[in-house]
């Protein structure tokens, strides 16, 4: 029997559709609001801007960890349709990097406006969203990882 395609497995649950994520969304939508109304530039020098780095992989894992009973059979309904723990992995991780995204468009918005070239700025904002989505695919990379995920799948 033929393996289904990767794209359904990754695509299925990429954008963000529960509580917890839009509450992730709201935070980190409040912190770059004010970070844009701040006199300072964003990411110009050692100030506000830099807690990002601390805001951002926390709300994410607070995200992904929450109500994670229904992730866990969602993710167990996803292995048995075919798709590896890879997929899995990768769909959190798009799902966390789509979030913390959301959540900075403020301050993109920001960069992007003051210049359209490549900014230091700009690449610590697509670092952020890179480690947001580290941050989010972790607890479930550790869920599947599981010898408890192993016996559910089993059982």
């Amino acid at each position: 029997m033929e393996r289904p395609s990767w794209a359904p497995v990754i695509f299925s649950g990429a954008l963000p559709r529960e509580l917890s994520d839009l509450l992730a969304i709201a935070i980190l939508g409040l912190a770059s609001i004010q970070l844009v109304f701040s006199q300072v530039p964003p990411f110009s020098r050692i100030d506000a801007s830099w807690i990002l780095l601390f805001l951002v992989p926390t709300t994410s894992a607070l995200a992904a960890l929450s109500n994670s009973s229904n992730r866990e059979r969602e993710e167990l309904a996803l292995f048995a349709y075919g798709g590896s723990t890879g997929q899995i992995a990768v769909r959190n991780f798009l799902r966390g990097s789509i979030i913390t995204t959301i959540g900075l468009l403020p301050i993109l918005f920001l960069l992007l406006t003051a210049s359209l070239s490549l900014s230091p700025g700009l690449i610590t904002v697509i670092t952020i969203v890179l480690v947001g989505g580290l941050a989010y695919a972790t607890p479930a990379f550790r869920r599947i990882r599981s010898s408890n995920f192993v016996e559910h799948y089993k059982g």
